[in-house]
């Protein structure tokens, strides 16, 4: 009787915790909108539209919100960036969205996408399997939040070699930094990405220095937007999905202009849902790199991912660069870790 109480008693504590994760995992959509029918045109204003229609993961209309900052004169698309997120908006469509909005909504771990028609056809768009694998296949990359350490090697015609070690931190969508531990010449550098905003610290210096996406620090095939990535899903979003044999094929769009490739052209693996390669492209659909993912391995604590990234480009003919992963680890941190003022302070974060 008594265990029979008992069980009883885990079943009713377990039930709302259950609910309540299920609650937090589900995929809510809030699109902009020009009135309360799903069948009108979406806003091209994100934070001073006269609505927001909620769906759910199925694209049933379950909410007209009533956008309560449309008028205001300041910080509009912060606020409504907030009021999303309370409300657990997972994805928000807009035709376009402020740099403040889209900070935030990043920091929230809000995804989002610019898309122009019709609500109802947006929404369909977005809950197409293209999208939900992409969302998929940056978990399987990697947690929300790390650790790692890397080796970057780039390869010249002749053969020479230049390597660095890197240490890596991440946290949600939108803060990468990495300290440099090696060479010797190079120790104690460190880098920052907040968003698409990026900063190079160098000791003698003192000073963090602006550094932009197709720059490298590390010279060779890789730029900054390679060795700082963020999710794939937050810079872009599928516009054509095809299937051939044991793959995906995802053809990806950049959200905005600001980052370093306008075109991604993906092929996934469709049982492990990781990438094998990915072509970067310009508008124009130009070639500007390829990059091959290799030798998947388990690093532990379910992370099942490829090992080895490899990159090489026609614009640089007979160069190479390598990218090794080792010591992948979920780890937490503040928020201060990821700002200008901690970039000197990186290497104490190792353990």
């Amino acid at each position: 009787m008594k265990k029979s109480l008992f069980s009883t008693l885990v079943v009713l504590f377990l039930l709302p915790v259950m609910a309540y994760a299920a609650q937090k995992n589900a995929v809510k959509i809030a699109v902009a909108s020009n009135s309360k029918d799903p069948r009108s045109s979406i806003s091209s204003k994100a934070g001073h539209c006269p609505y927001y229609l909620i769906f759910n993961d199925t694209g049933e209309l379950i909410e007209v919100l009533a956008n309560p900052y449309k008028d205001a004169q300041r910080r509009a698309g912060q606020q409504t960036a907030n009021l999303l997120a309370d409300k657990g908006a997972t994805i928000v469509i807009a035709e376009n969205f402020g740099e403040k909005m889209i900070g935030v909504m990043r920091s929230n771990g809000t995804n989002y996408f610019k898309l122009q028609g019709v609500v109802l056809d947006a929404v369909k768009k977005v809950l197409g399997p293209g999208n939900q694998i992409l969302i998929k296949l940056d978990r399987n990359l990697s947690p929300v939040s790390y650790e790692s350490y890397r080796k970057l090697i780039n390869i010249e015609p002749n053969g020479r070699k230049r390597e660095y070690v890197l240490f890596t931190v991440k946290k949600g969508r939108d803060k990468v930094a990495a300290l440099f531990i090696s060479p010797a010449s190079e120790k104690g550098r460190s880098t920052l990405r907040l968003v698409e905003n990026m900063w190079l610290y160098i000791p003698n210096v003192g000073k963090p220095i602006r550094i932009t996406s197709l720059q490298s620090v590390v010279g060779g095939v890789f730029n900054n937007s390679d060795i700082l990535r963020l999710d794939y899903a937050a810079e872009y979003f599928v516009e054509k999905m095809e299937e051939l044999g044991d793959k995906y094929i995802l053809n990806l769009k950049a959200k905005t202009k600001t980052v370093a490739y306008d075109k991604l052209k993906m092929w996934v693996d469709k049982d492990k849902i990781l990438p094998i390669k990915v072509q970067c492209l310009t508008e124009a659909s130009m070639l500007i790199k390829t990059i091959y993912f290799k030798q998947t391995r388990d690093f532990g604590n379910k992370i099942v991912r490829p090992s080895v990234i490899e990159t090489d480009s026609p614009l640089h003919k007979g160069y190479k660069s390598v990218m090794l992963f080792a010591n992948i680890k979920k780890r937490t941190f503040k928020d201060e870790v990821f700002t200008l003022t901690f970039m000197p302070n990186l290497e104490s974060l190792r353990q």
